[in-house]
């Protein structure tokens, strides 16, 4: 986000502000922090489930396009939430806030013959109880 505020700061600066610099110079100059910005923005990954086809798939995207290759699931005999809690401690290095403290991971967890498979991460309890809910709606468990 800040640098596609970067590039739009420099954009619009000249709209403002009467400058000795060509607009098409301005232009690359804003344009580059722009595409950067909207390329790491739109690259993230996940995993997709369509309940109805019995499918997953996990995916790249990149510009909001997602690749991934869909996958059957197998038969599923349930998904339960755990949690996992850790404690972290930064080191000094004389850049960096001394930030430390405990940290709870709620997982959503599907299981196939009795192993876990499949797993998904939330950092609060109310976003993992929601997700269950709909994986369990979803693949009719109980």
């Amino acid at each position: 986000f800040i640098l596609i505020l970067m590039g739009m700061i420099v954009l619009t600066v000249p709209l403002l502000v009467e400058v000795d610099t060509a607009f098409i110079e301005i232009f690359f100059v804003s344009g580059v922090p722009l595409v950067i910005g909207v390329f790491m923005i739109s690259t993230y990954t996940g995993t997709l489930i369509d309940f109805e086809a019995n499918k997953s798939k996990k995916y790249q995207s990149i510009l909001w396009f997602k690749f991934g290759k869909w996958q059957n699931l197998l038969e599923i005999e349930n998904a339960e939430l755990i949690y996992y809690t850790y404690f972290i401690r930064n080191r000094p290095n004389g850049i960096s806030l001394m930030l430390s403290g405990e940290i709870t991971v709620y997982k959503c967890v599907l299981v196939e013959k009795g192993k876990k498979f499949l797993v998904f991460d939330y950092s609060k309890e109310t976003d993992a109880i929601v997700a269950l809910d709909k994986i369990r709606t979803g693949l009719k468990l109980t």
